[in-house]
């Protein structure tokens, strides 16, 4: 029985469909350079733990997963971490923010603050093409 509950949960959270996150923001810039890609970054002022929830909703399962991963790198960003990244150029007051960058670092379209919800994200995409 034990065996037959591991397999299930492996089989739901290889099927789940997620954002392939990056935690280095020069890694994933020079990855969205290489492979031509624009870049996601997520702001957050708190351990990433503080908002499993928000990132379960917004950044799993959804139809818009798909693209994301294949047109954006991805990069998650905690307030004061030890990793740098351009404060100046990410700078926000409200947290959570999603900023949307090309390979050269200029902004696509604004960025989104505060709750973020699917619905949000799903339309903003559609701008940020």
């Amino acid at each position: 029985m034990k065996y037959l509950l591991v397999l299930i949960f492996l089989i739901n959270f290889l099927e789940a469909n997620y954002i392939s996150w990056h935690y280095d923001f020069d890694k994933a810039h020079h990855k969205a350079v290489k492979e031509k890609k624009y870049l996601i970054a997520l702001l957050l002022d708190k351990e990433i733990s503080q908002y499993r929830d928000m990132i379960e909703k917004v950044f799993m399962n959804n139809e818009y997963i798909d693209e994301i991963n294949d047109n954006f790198i991805s990069v998650i960003i905690v307030k004061d971490q030890k990793k740098t990244y351009p404060v100046e150029l990410l700078y926000t007051l409200e947290y959570p923010a999603l900023f949307f960058l090309d390979n050269e670092e200029l902004f696509i379209c604004k960025p989104l603050l505060g709750k973020i919800t699917p619905e949000m994200l799903e339309s903003h995409l559609k701008i940020c093409r």
